[in-house]
């Protein structure tokens, strides 16, 4: 069964990279679009600017900063999609805010998407422990199937 609409997260890494090549390939295949996206973590000041001794902490800037992360991760995926995604595979490019997984999936149903394909760099021990990965968590959360390039 081809899939229809394949969302690709894309974080400018060599194994996201690689998970869009293999979305590409899976896309031309099926005659699938595809969705690429970025997501945003949160800012740490911008969570605790309601803390006590942060009031000083202008929210302005706060603001402009997220503008300027947007704007330079919808560059980004512009860039990478020129260069990657051939002409005959139609694409759209979000970015999005969030904690990472989550915002994922909620991208996932909101555009009614049936494959996650995502890079991971596949960290073990102390790293894997202390930082988790996005990929299994969506393996784990995910309502569509969740293929994991490495």
């Amino acid at each position: 069964m081809p899939f229809k609409h394949i969302v690709v997260p894309v974080d400018f890494s060599k194994p996201s990279l690689h998970a869009l090549r293999m979305a590409i390939n899976l896309a031309r295949h099926g005659k699938a679009r595809l969705t690429l996206i970025h997501v945003i973590l949160p800012h740490v000041s911008a969570l605790a600017a309601d803390v006590p001794g942060w009031a000083a902490f202008d929210p302005e800037l706060i603001l402009r900063y997220q503008q300027e992360l947007e704007t330079e991760a919808r560059h980004g995926l512009e860039r990478t999609a020129k260069e990657e995604v051939p002409e005959d595979v139609p694409y759209e490019i979000v970015v999005v805010t969030g904690p990472i997984a989550d915002s994922l999936n909620d991208e996932v149903k909101s555009r009614q998407a049936d494959l996650i394909c995502i890079g991971t760099t596949g960290r073990t021990g102390l790293p894997h422990l202390l930082l988790g990965s996005v990929a299994e968590r969506l393996v784990a959360r995910s309502s569509v199937p969740v293929l994991v390039a490495h």
